[in-house]
């Protein structure tokens, strides 16, 4: 089907006609039927209206997240967000080459040693343990959980598939 720009003149002749031509053709919601994709038939079986359906269907995310109830707006969302990252995080770690994690090991290591030396050393003298050397010690201990938040990260990423280590089989999910 075609469209045209019509001057109004044009558009008061063809007005008859194309009102004539809507009268005999089948109905949409009849035609959409027998030509539903796949995925249509799949989003109306999930229980969702017509109205959702449709929505979803012309792919506006305004209109989408308006026909959607809270909960499968929330789950598109989740659904979401896990795509973007595990996308992000394919592209951000590539292959990660077993060298790093044990540098990287080798550093938080390095940490807990110093951060536990210290907390000995401060607790041995009768002195009041002064602001820099709490300033030390708090600056120690956040830079550990931050290490081992991101070593989770990648221990996480390792075995669902977003990141790859050289020389280790990727895990079967």
């Amino acid at each position: 089907m075609a469209i045209a720009l019509l001057s109004l003149r044009q558009a008061e002749k063809v007005e008859p006609q194309l009102r004539a031509a809507l009268k005999s053709a089948p109905a949409p919601a009849a035609q959409a039927a027998t030509q539903a994709k796949p995925a249509t038939r799949d989003l109306a079986q999930a229980g969702l209206s017509a109205r959702e359906r449709l929505a979803l269907r012309d792919g506006s995310p305004a209109e989408a997240a308006a026909a959607l109830n809270a909960r499968q707006y929330v789950q598109q969302i989740i659904a979401q967000d896990r795509e973007l990252t595990r996308n992000q995080m394919i592209w951000a770690l590539g292959r990660i080459e077993p060298g790093e994690i044990e540098a990287m090991l080798k550093s938080l290591a390095k940490m807990r040693g110093r951060y536990a030396s210290l907390v000995l050393e401060y607790s041995q003298t009768e002195r009041p343990v002064g602001r820099q050397a709490l300033e030390e010690l708090r600056g120690l201990r956040e830079r550990i959980e931050e290490f081992e938040r991101g070593l989770e990260t990648i221990k996480a990423a390792i075995l669902d598939g977003t990141a790859e280590v050289h020389g280790v089989k990727a895990a079967r999910t």
